[in-house]
């Protein structure tokens, strides 16, 4: 079983890991600011922690770039 991409599959996967990084972004983006509005804009470090949600969308991300991967080598 082949485990490589050839070129052209390789580079359609890195550019959707590249978009499938846009959402995530996003994400921890507004978790960032959600939490400097409850704490009325106080800079600490912990904002900066990803929560539960920003992991679980982190976790797709990976499931996401994996599948994609594994479709490709299989078509």
């Amino acid at each position: 079983m082949q485990v490589t991409l050839n070129k052209t599959n390789q580079n359609k996967w890195y550019k959707n890991t590249v978009v499938f990084l846009a959402p995530l972004g996003v994400i921890y983006l507004v978790s960032v600011i959600g939490v400097f509005t409850a704490n009325e804009g106080a800079f600490t470090f912990e904002a900066f922690v990803p929560n539960a949600f920003v992991v679980g969308a982190m976790t797709l991300y990976v499931l996401n770039s994996l599948l994609d991967y594994l479709r490709k080598i299989k078509g």
